[in-house]
C-alpha cells in the first residue's frame, strides 16, 4: 500500500508538473496573441473601444482610445466626434488644474500646469480635432508667468553675485525657455556659462598648465568669441606652451642605401598629422631657413654634438634622433603541390520504374595544383628624445618590427564550378569545403613586393613613434 501511494504520489507529481508546464506555455501564448491582435486592430476597434469606454464615465480612457483611432484613420468620423467631446472634458480637467494652482498654488505649478494643457490641446490637434482653450486662461498664463519670470531673473542675479554659476546658469536656461527674449537673460546666461571657464583658464595660466587653459578658452571662445580677452589669452597659452622639437637626419647603420631618408621622411608625416596645437615640428630643411632668416650660418651636419647650439637657435626645447639599426628581406620562393580532386558532371541515367530519363551527378577523378608563397621584411629601429637644455633623454626606445604577405591559391585547366574536394575514399560534398576550394582557385596570385611591405613597416614605425612623442608632449605641457 504504501508503494502503490508512493508511486501514486510520484505520477501524480509528475502530473502536476505537466499541467503547470502546459497552462504556462498555454498562457504566454495567449498573452503574445494579445499583443499581435492590438498591434493589428485598426481604427474602427478602437472606437469601439472608446465608446464602451465613454459609456462607462472613463473620460481619459475613452480619449485615448478615440485618439488611437484617428492615428490610424483621420477620417474616422465617430472617433472624431468621441476624442471632440471626451478630449474637451479632459482638457477643461487641466486648464481647472491651472486655474486651481494659480490661486492657490505656487507660480512654478501654475505656469507648468498651463504648459501642460496646452501641450494637450497641440497633441489632439495634431490628428484634425481643434478644442477649445478660452482667451482668458492665456491671459491668466501670461500674467503668472510674468510673475514667474520676475522670481527667476532675482533669483538668477542673486547666484550669479554668490558666484554659484552651475545654478545661475540652469535659472536662465529656464528663464529662456519661458520666454527666449526676457531682458538680458540670454547675455547672463552666457556670463554663468563663460565666467567659470575663463576664471578657470586664468588659474590655469597662472601655474603654467597652457593646455588645460588653452581647453577652457577655446570652449568659451565658441560660445562668445568676443567674451573678456579670451582670443588674446589662448594666443598667450600658445605661445608659452609651444613645445618645438628638432628633428636631425636618421642615421643608417643597416647597411641597405636609402632607408634613413625613409624613415625620416615616414617620422615627419607622422608627427605634424598629431593633432596638439602645442606640439612644433622642425625638420633639418626648415631649420637652415630659419637659420638663414636670422642672418646666421650652420655648416656641417647637424648632429647631437651641435644640437644644443641649434636648438638655441630656433627655439627647440628637444631633439629627435634616430637609427636604423638592422633591415632585412626574406624573399619567398613560389611552392607548388599537387592535389586530387573530382570533377562533377551530370549523367543521362533511365529510371526502370517509370521509364523515364533523369539526370544523376557523377564524378571523375582530377588533379588540381596549389601553389604558395610568401615575402617578409623586418627592420630594427632606435630613437631618442633629448632635453635640449638639461640633456635628459626624454624617451628612448628600439622599435622592431616585421610585416608579411603570403598567398595561397589553387589552379585547375577545366571548370572550376564543378570542381570538388577529394575525401579519404571519393569526393568530398561537404558545402563548406567546396565552398573553400572554390575560394582558393579564386584566391589571390600577387604578392605583395619587398618595396610595399618596406613602406608598410616604416609607416607603422613612425606611427608608433609619433604616438609616443606625442604622449611625451602631453605630459610635459599640461
Amino acid at each position: 500500500m504504501a508503494g502503490y501511494c508512493a508511486t501514486r504520489a510520484k505520477h501524480g507529481s509528475l502530473t502536476t508538473q505537466v499541467m503547470i508546464k502546459f497552462f504556462s506555455t498555454y498562457f504566454t501564448i495567449a498573452a503574445l496573441g494579445l499583443l499581435i491582435l492590438t498591434g493589428c486592430n485598426g481604427s474602427k476597434h478602437f472606437t469601439k473601444m472608446g465608446a464602451k469606454q465613454e459609456a462607462a464615465g472613463l473620460v481619459h480612457e475613452a480619449a485615448g482610445s478615440y485618439f488611437t483611432a484617428l492615428q490610424k484613420k483621420r477620417a474616422n468620423v465617430e472617433a472624431q466626434i468621441g476624442l471632440k467631446k471626451n478630449g474637451q472634458l479632459v482638457l477643461n480637467e487641466m486648464l481647472n488644474e491651472f486655474a486651481k494652482t494659480k490661486n492657490f498654488g505656487t507660480k512654478k505649478e501654475a505656469v507648468y500646469a498651463y504648459h501642460k494643457a496646452r501641450d494637450y490641446r497641440d497633441r489632439v490637434q495634431g490628428v484634425g480635432i481643434t478644442l477649445q482653450l478660452a482667451d482668458f486662461y492665456q491671459a491668466d498664463y501670461e500674467e503668472v508667468k510674468g510673475a514667474y519670470l520676475v522670481d527667476l531673473y532675482d533669483s538668477g542675479t542673486t547666484l550669479l553675485e554668490e558666484q554659484k554659476y552651475a545654478e545661475a546658469e540652469g535659472v536662465f536656461a529656464e528663464i529662456r525657455s519661458l520666454d527666449p527674449n526676457y531682458k538680458d537673460a540670454k547675455d547672463l546666461a552666457d556670463i554663468a556659462y563663460l565666467e567659470p571657464l575663463y576664471s578657470e583658464a586664468k588659474k590655469s595660466m597662472d601655474v603654467q598648465y597652457y593646455r588645460a587653459a588653452y581647453s577652457n578658452l577655446e570652449k568659451v571662445i565658441a560660445r562668445k568669441p568676443d567674451y573678456k580677452n579670451a582670443v588674446a589669452m589662448r594666443k598667450e597659452c600658445l605661445e608659452k606652451g609651444m613645445y618645438t622639437i628638432a628633428m636631425i637626419n636618421f642615421q643608417n647603420a643597416s647597411g641597405v642605401e636609402g632607408l634613413d631618408a625613409k624613415v625620416s621622411a615616414y617620422t615627419l608625416d607622422a608627427l605634424t598629422d598629431i593633432k596638439d596645437p602645442f606640439l612644433k615640428v622642425v625638420d633639418r630643411e626648415n631649420m637652415q631657413m630659419i637659420i638663414n632668416e636670422q642672418q646666421l650660418q650652420l655648416s656641417g651636419v647637424i648632429d647631437e654634438n651641435t644640437a644644443v647650439q641649434v636648438g638655441q637657435l630656433i627655439g627647440a626645447q628637444a631633439l629627435l634622433s634616430g637609427t636604423v639599426l638592422s633591415y632585412s628581406e626574406k624573399r619567398g620562393t613560389l611552392k607548388s603541390k599537387v592535389r586530387n580532386g573530382y570533377e562533377e558532371y551530370q549523367e543521362r541515367v533511365l529510371n526502370k520504374t517509370d521509364g523515364k530519363y533523369y539526370m544523376q551527378p557523377r564524378y571523375r577523378p582530377v588533379t588540381y595544383t596549389e601553389y604558395y608563397n610568401s615575402n617578409t621584411c623586418t627592420v630594427s629601429f632606435q630613437y631618442k628624445l633629448v632635453n635640449l637644455k638639461t640633456g635628459e633623454i626624454l624617451k628612448t626606445e628600439i622599435i622592431e618590427k616585421e610585416v608579411s604577405d603570403e598567398v595561397l591559391y589553387g589552379r585547375y585547366d577545366g571548370n572550376a564550378g564543378t570542381l570538388v574536394p577529394a575525401g579519404q575514399s571519393g569526393p568530398n560534398l561537404n558545402i563548406s569545403d567546396r565552398k573553400a576550394l572554390q575560394s582558393l582557385i579564386g584566391g589571390r596570385q600577387d604578392l605583395k613586393s619587398s618595396s610595399e611591405l618596406n613602406n608598410t613597416l616604416f609607416g607603422n614605425i613612425s606611427n608608433q613613434l609619433s604616438s609616443t612623442i606625442s604622449g611625451v608632449v602631453k605630459e610635459i605641457v599640461k
